[in-house]
Order: C-alpha cells, then sequence, then structure tokens
C-alpha cells in the first residue's frame, strides 16, 4: 500500500503545480487580485535601493523587500506581468522543496510526501502560486528561516542561526505578521531549555526552582526576537504597522469576526484530523458557537463569497460546524506544544493563531498561508498517509481548482 502513496502523492503535485503552471504559460489573464497594486509599485521601487522618503510612504500595505526585489528583478523582465507570475511560481516550488526537508527532519520515519501533497493542494497556496503578491515569497522566506533553525537546534552551528535571524527578518520586512516566526522560535527555545533542564534535576526543590528560567537560558533564547526588532525602525518611520495611507484599514486590535475567522478557516483545512482521539473535555468546542452567532461571516476570502451564496441559516450552520471543529483543533496544538519533536510548530502556530485575532479590521484568509505547514506538521500526515492524500485528492485538489480557474476566468 505505502508503494501506492509514493506514487499518488508526487502525482497530486505534480498536477496541481502542472495545472497552474499551464494557466500561466496558455491564458496569461490580466491582473487580478493586488496585483496592479504591486506591479505599480514595483515599478515605482525600480532598480537600485529606495530612498528614504520613498521607505516612508508607498501606496500599498505590505513590507518593503517584495518591491525591493521585484523592483530590481521586474526591471530585468521589463516588468512584464506573465513573467513576474512565474518567478512567484517557482518560489512556491521552493517552498515545497523547503517544506519537504522541514517535515523530513521533524517527523523521521514517516511518509513525508503526504504533508507535501496536502501542503501543494492547499487551495490558497496552488492558487497564489500564479499570482503576483507577496505570500509566496514571504512563506519561502518563513520557511527556510525554519529550516535554519532546526539545523541549528540539532548542529549548533553559528550559521545556520545567522541565516535564520536573516531569513526571519526578510519575512517580517515582506509581510509584517510574520513577526510570529521569530517570537515562535523564542518560545520554543526557552520550553525546550526549561524541559531540559527540569529533566536534568532530580530532587523536587531543584524541580520548583527549575520552573523560573535561568537568565542565562533566557539570554540566547531571547536572540531569536532580533528580526522584530530590525523591524522597530522601520515601525518608526512609519509610525505605524503599515505605511500611512493604510494604517487606517490595518492596525493592530481585537476583532471579534477575526476569531470567527481563523476558527472556521482552520476547521475546513483540519476536519479530518480534529476528530481523532476525542474525549469528553473536548466539548468546549462549542464554546466557538457563540462566537460564529456573533460573527457569522468570516474575512474576506472564498469561505465569505461560499457562503454568502447560501441561505442565511445554512451558512451560519457551517460556521458553526467548522468553528468548533476549528476550536477542536487548537485544543490539539495546545496539547502537542508539549511534544519536543513538533513544539516549534504547534506553537507557530498558535502564536500565527493569536497574532490575526489582533490584526485588526482587514484579515484575509490567505493570511492564514503559513500556518497551514506548521499546522500540517502537528497533524503528522505521514501516521495516515491514506487519509492524508484521500483528503488531498478528493477535497483540497477540486477545491484548488475551482479557486484557480476563478482566478484565470
Amino acid at each position: 500500500m505505502l508503494r501506492l502513496y509514493r506514487y499518488v502523492a508526487p502525482g497530486l503535485i505534480a498536477l496541481i503545480l502542472g495545472f497552474r503552471l499551464g494557466t500561466l504559460l496558455l491564458i496569461r489573464p490580466a491582473p487580478v487580485l493586488d496585483e496592479p497594486t504591486h506591479l505599480k509599485v514595483a515599478q515605482q521601487f525600480g532598480p537600485g535601493l529606495p530612498s528614504l522618503a520613498q521607505l516612508r510612504d508607498y501606496p500599498s500595505a505590505t513590507g518593503p523587500f517584495f518591491y525591493l526585489l521585484f523592483g530590481n528583478l521586474g526591471a530585468l523582465l521589463r516588468y512584464n506581468l506573465t513573467l513576474l507570475r512565474l518567478a512567484v511560481f517557482f518560489l512556491s516550488v521552493g517552498s515545497i522543496f523547503l517544506y519537504g526537508r522541514i517535515v523530513k527532519r521533524l517527523l523521521p520515519g514517516q511518509y513525508p510526501m503526504s504533508a507535501v501533497a496536502l501542503l501543494a493542494t492547499a487551495p490558497y497556496f496552488g492558487a497564489l502560486a500564479g499570482v503576483f503578491m507577496t505570500e509566496h515569497l514571504a512563506l519561502l522566506l518563513g520557511l527556510s528561516a525554519l529550516l535554519c533553525f532546526l539545523r541549528f537546534r540539532d548542529y549548533r552551528r553559528p550559521s545556520d542561526a545567522v541565516l535564520t535571524l536573516l531569513f526571519a527578518t526578510l519575512s517580517i520586512y515582506t509581510r509584517v505578521y510574520y513577526a510570529f516566526l521569530p517570537a515562535a522560535l523564542c518560545v520554543t527555545d526557552v520550553v525546550g531549555s526549561r524541559a531540559s533542564s527540569i529533566v536534568q534535576r532530580s530532587s523536587l526543590s531543584d524541580r520548583c526552582a527549575s520552573l523560573a528560567p535561568h537568565p542565562s537560558s533566557l539570554i540566547p533564547s531571547s536572540l531569536w526576537l532580533l528580526p522584530i526588532v530590525a523591524f522597530v525602525p522601520l515601525a518608526l518611520l512609519w509610525r505605524g504597522l503599515t505605511p500611512p495611507a493604510y494604517q487606517s484599514v490595518y492596525h493592530a486590535g481585537f476583532q471579534l469576526k477575526n476569531s470567527s475567522s481563523v476558527l472556521v478557516w482552520t476547521g475546513i483545512l483540519f476536519l479530518p484530523w480534529a476528530w481523532l482521539k476525542l474525549r469528553l473535555w473536548r466539548l468546549l468546542a462549542l464554546l466557538a458557537v457563540p462566537i460564529a452567532l456573533l460573527a457569522p461571516l468570516p474575512g474576506l476570502g472564498v469561505t465569505r463569497t461560499f457562503l454568502s451564496l447560501l441561505p442565511h441559516p445554512v451558512a451560519v450552520a457551517f460556521v458553526c460546524v467548522f468553528g468548533s471543529v476549528g476550536l477542536l483543533w487548537l485544543f490539539r496544538l495546545v496539547s502537542l506544544a508539549a511534544n519536543r519533536e513538533i513544539q516549534v510548530a504547534a506553537i507557530g502556530a498558535l502564536l500565527l493563531a493569536a497574532g490575526l485575532l489582533v490584526s485588526g479590521p482587514q484579515v484575509y484568509e490567505r493570511y492564514l498561508l503559513p500556518g497551514i505547514p506548521l499546522m500540517l506538521i502537528c497533524a503528522m500526515p505521514g501516521a495516515r498517509p491514506g487519509l492524508a492524500l484521500a483528503w488531498a485528492g478528493l477535497f483540497q485538489f477540486p477545491l484548488a481548482l475551482a479557486h484557480i480557474l476563478h482566478l484565470v476566468a
């Protein structure tokens, strides 16, 4: 049976990437989503380095690294939209390669391609793989930082630590909400150091004393927060988290609809795994129902579009069900945060979810994209490759195709 899986998973990956590449080369649709804005700002940045005045304000909510990169690359490509989309497509291929290496390192002995197939067929991963937007550059940088962090944890090479900090900084300078990543690395390091210290101590008094992290362990752990510190000068320049023109839309602050959004989006993606190993206390997931009733439509994205087509009672029922599943899965992540092998993935996913809760009035479904690979690690799909590949092939793959066709129509 495993031999069959070895063909199905690469086949699904090849099909979705081949279909996406075909739409880029053969259909070449007009600019979609935020492409006109990104193309305009990339041209304004142009080749070379931007001036301080240019960094202070520009008509986008995205960090400047995307425009610095594609301002220079775009000049070489004459800002041809098809070629820029192809560049983003190859960034997505790079993310798949990196993710495969991360899964092999965190889940040895499991079949990694099932997790990779789930990521590749995730609707927003496949659809945005051919759109000139920031998501795939930020994801590639985030996965690069995570892989380097894991390598540093295993081998303690300073070069891996430096690369971790560099990639994490660039990911924040691409999408600000990637600040969750260095925070997750820091928390993981602190928790891991504390756990190791507790295991090494034998007496009860020593164990009680070790509940407070030792200063010597906090000093190196705090280094992982340097990417957030590196963003502070730009935040001071903007006097906010985005360029001034967008601060009325994108600013920190709790929104009830963000809670509903995160729960519903998570529940849809992780429906097959959230219900495994049910316990009576997990009925607490029904706490998502009043949240769903108060904010029945999630943030902007395909899910919101689909729900808006349904009769209101049916849409609310869907939100309640998927919201409860999403909360159940977040409970599962809390329990997995104690598992050293996948600790960084669980903590990272939880911090991303928490960050989206306080991301102000405008949260898009695609913002959950960096959480998908992290949560998939926690799902350990290689332990049940049949379930993973069935979900990838029968649910995610058709949904991804529909999403892509919607963009190129």
